[in-house]
């Protein structure tokens, strides 16, 4: 009898310590990214994969200089957002993607379109330029009616100039040493949390000036 008391002790012991180590959902520290130490963006980084927007990948890194894509953006927005998931726009591109749901979420919401009525894109590297377009919607931000400043101003497409003069003068977004823009560089993934971070607003704006991060891989 005592030994059956024992062994049922023991028994609930390791259950109880078992419990202690995996209970709860399983999530990408930012401690553990074994890439981002000593990055531009690392406050940034770091603050979003804490608070579930962003994750790392399987290996423990976060290739932060790896270009984003347009779906991966949108999710970024609708999560960061918390918007609740709403019917919207399924694009023949988007119908059997895994980010439908947060592209038409994001669609419903009037933070995107795309280059058709039926096409997205969703695949493809979302620039500077669409990047801060989406995120000025996201963000309600006002037309701030300033001026473009940036060296290759006249190379922002006419749909985007409104967007990346608001997310400028808002700090949303900033250009580069060389007072460029490069509205149609492929953006970053550490140039796209950034960008989100700042619009969380819970930290101050990060300068996206290292010309290292464009790069589009």
């Amino acid at each position: 009898m005592k030994k059956n008391i024992r062994l049922s002790r023991l028994i609930l012991m390791v259950f109880m310590l078992t419990a202690v180590f995996t209970v709860g959902p399983a999530t990408t520290s930012s401690a553990a990214l074994n890439d981002i130490q000593g990055h531009w963006a690392a406050a940034a980084i770091q603050k979003m994969v804490a608070e579930g927007v962003v994750t790392g990948m399987p290996d423990g890194s976060f290739k932060p200089d790896n270009s984003i894509s347009r779906a991966e953006f949108a999710t970024l927005v609708v999560k960061a957002f918390k918007l609740e998931s709403k019917s919207g726009k399924v694009f023949n591109d988007t119908s059997h993607h895994w980010a439908k749901d947060y592209i038409a979420t994001a669609n419903a919401y009037g933070i995107l379109n795309g280059y058709s009525d039926i096409k997205f894109g969703p695949d493809d590297p979302i620039t500077r330029e669409q990047m801060a377009v989406m995120i000025v919607k996201a963000d309600k931000l006002q037309s701030s009616g300033t001026a473009l400043s940036f060296s290759d101003s006249n190379k922002i497409s006419a749909w985007a100039k409104d967007a990346v003069a608001t997310a400028s003068a808002n700090q949303l977004i900033k250009g580069f040493p060389d007072g460029s823009f490069q509205p149609q560089a492929g953006a970053t993934r550490a140039q796209a949390v950034v960008v989100i971070s700042n619009a969380d607003s819970a930290v101050a704006p990060i300068e996206d000036t290292d010309l290292r991060v464009i790069q589009i891989n």
